[in-house]
């Protein structure tokens, strides 16, 4: 079996899967909280959390200690629950208490192992936890996925409809933090209760600090060729918590995007599935396929030349945030009117080719 999502680990025991070990991969605190209260849920009967539970930090974990709870059996549900975060802690000697009981025959005692893995880690332990658990892959969502993110939240727990660019207003006025922004989603629920729809207009009435830009119709307006507006709205956008290297970061994302699109939607959602973000950027394949039209390969390509430049300055001190990405606007719509200019076309950015 590979990897499961945090979905799919919800369908499993829903569908009454349960026993056995599991083995967090965890990116984000809120993602590993949420994935062993619902796995907590799942395997204990109401009232027995105090006697059939154990929760520990790998940072502090006591060899003993960790082997006698181990062996432990439930004393009122049917299964007994012994958690580890933070398991890249454990010292040796723990680890090796781990992985044998990982290894050992079925029990009524499931082992929740949540651990970050160090970049570029090859220790043994993770590739015996891969092996013998239930591997959950529980990956923070990149900034362009978070309203996606949101969305499909809304839709699967609450059964409330998040309009997109409501979920892209709410995660401007928060920021990328999940747990602040699932608490505000959740208060967004009860205030549209009982209509079962989120707009713009509700996310703006409750959320105080939603800023005039953000980066989410920003890059759209950038990726739509509509360079003047981009411009013009940079300086209120940098003054927001946006900082110039992520909306390069993110610019370059949605130019590559919008690349794979060119060569049909197909290419593009291959990609995406390959990164596991199709589920939060189903929505936006259309909307990549729309501004693809308006970009041919050599732009795209000079694009991404300029931004690379625009992120060496910023790093090197050569230049400002601002005047570095207001150079390389500048310098891509250039080019792009030279090439439209070239074929006959006409203005550049004039109308909106999709979003």
């Amino acid at each position: 079996m590979g990897e499961l999502t945090y979905d799919q680990l919800r369908d499993r025991l829903a569908r009454g899967k349960l026993g056995g070990n599991y083995f967090l991969k965890t990116e984000d605190t809120f993602l590993r909280d949420e994935a062993i209260r619902l796995l907590i849920q799942a395997h204990l009967n109401v009232g027995s959390v105090d006697l059939d539970l154990d929760q520990l930090s790998g940072d502090d974990a006591d060899v003993a200690d960790l082997a006698s709870r181990l062996d432990m059996p439930p004393m009122i549900s049917n299964y007994r629950v012994v958690v580890i975060r933070d398991a890249q802690g454990l010292a040796p000697r723990a680890r090796g208490v781990v992985e044998s009981a990982v290894a050992g025959k079925a029990s009524t005692t499931v082992l929740i192992v949540a651990a970050t893995i160090p970049k570029g880690s090859k220790a043994k332990f993770y590739s015996a936890l891969s092996r013998d658990c239930t591997v959950v892959a529980l990956r923070m969502p990149r900034a362009s996925e978070v309203p996606g993110w949101l969305a499909e939240r809304a839709r699967a727990l609450h059964d409330v409809e998040l309009d997109m660019r409501a979920a892209e207003l709410l995660a401007a006025g928060l920021g990328g933090q999940l747990g602040p922004l699932v608490q505000e989603l959740e208060k967004l629920v009860n205030y549209v209760e009982p209509e079962k729809r989120i707009g713009p207009d509700q996310v703006r009435s409750t959320v105080s600090n939603v800023p005039p830009v953000d980066r989410w119709s920003w890059i759209d307006t950038v990726m739509e060729r509509r360079f003047p507006e981009a411009l013009a709205a940079l300086p209120a956008l940098l003054d927001s918590r946006e900082s110039g290297v992520a909306l390069i970061g993110a610019l370059s994302e949605a130019l590559l995007r919008v690349g794979l699109a060119r060569s049909g939607e197909s290419a593009l959602v291959d990609v995406l599935k390959r990164e596991r973000a199709y589920g939060n950027l189903r929505w936006k394949v259309g909307i990549y396929r729309k501004q693809a039209r308006g970009w041919k390969e050599r732009q795209i390509d000079h694009a991404l030349h300029e931004l690379l430049q625009a992120d060496r300055l910023i790093k090197s001190g050569g230049l400002p945030e601002r005047a570095a990405l207001e150079e390389a606007i500048l310098r891509i719509a250039a080019d792009a009117a030279n090439g439209e200019y070239a074929s006959g076309r006409g203005r550049v950015g004039r109308g909106r080719s999709g979003g």
